[in-house]
């Protein structure tokens, strides 16, 4: 059996599951035009191994009940850092080391995880559907190595969290809700993250509920992200730039910020 396969057993409990996909030599191109739709057990792999050399994928998602947390490069593994002493480590799960130097971390599937890129923190995705490259893959003469032989675990809940917190699901906290708490995690990261968040939402527009979405993005920042008074005003001052039209009058802009906190007294 082609080392790889024998290595990813446990993502399926049957051996005729059609998970595996031929990937073009050196590449990451599928052989066959269809892709995902040309999926093969292990089996079948085995065979096209043996007829013609090729790079092997696994399919990701609830068909093979895994996503992968994918961290590119040193930028990424620092990051990562930086979140498992904010929050926690992560649990000992399969991990594969890829040609860049990123890492991919295996983890059971959640419906609650979202596909993001950069969001979580720079250069740190998260992949819940699709293929993901794996050993004994080859790309730029450099291997796709098991760093961590162990069976793939559940995410912890506040990567779950994380991965599952997307621009989609932003809303303004009821009064009798808990903000989620990010106490621990360094207060520059925590800025970073936070100007990242605004970002993707929806600017306020004159006439649309304007001055509602203002006050829910002071809200994320004052009580989600507990920011200070001048880290609030310097990424509202960029989210200004993007409403319609922008607010002319700086108080008017930052007097939502006072209320954003007695909203919560």
């Amino acid at each position: 059996m082609p080392k790889g396969l024998q290595e990813m057993r446990f993502l399926s409990d049957d051996s005729r599951d059609r998970i595996y996909i031929g990937i073009e030599e050196g590449g990451k191109k599928p052989l066959h035009g269809h892709g995902l739709n040309h999926c093969v057990d292990r089996r079948r792999m085995e065979e096209l191994r043996k007829m013609r050399p090729c790079n092997i994928a696994v399919k990701i998602g609830i068909e093979s009940s895994v996503w992968v947390l994918d961290v590119d490069g040193k930028s990424g593994m620092a990051n990562l850092k930086r979140l498992q002493k904010a929050y926690g480590k992560l649990p000992t799960t399969y991990t594969i080391q890829t040609p860049s130097g990123g890492m991919h971390f295996y983890f059971k599937f959640d419906p609650q995880v979202k596909r993001t890129i950069s969001f979580i923190a720079k250069h740190i995705d998260t992949i819940v559907n699709g293929y993901c490259l794996i050993p004994p893959s080859i790309i730029n003469g450099k291997q796709y190595k098991v760093v961590t032989d162990a069976p793939i675990v559940s995410a912890p809940d506040w990567l779950i969290r994380l991965a599952g917190n997307t621009d989609k699901q932003i809303d303004m906290p009821a009064k009798n809700k808990t903000a989620v708490q990010y106490d621990g995690e360094d207060y520059e990261f925590k800025v970073w993250r936070a100007r990242r968040y605004v970002e993707k939402m929806a600017p306020a527009v004159q006439g649309q509920g304007g001055h509602t979405q203002l006050l829910r993005v002071c809200n994320i920042l004052v009580h989600k992200f507990r920011l200070d008074d001048a880290d609030c005003r310097d990424i509202l001052m960029d989210y200004n730039a993007r409403c319609v039209p922008p607010f002319t009058s700086h108080r008017e802009l930052f007097r939502k910020i006072s209320e954003a906190r007695k909203y919560h007294g």
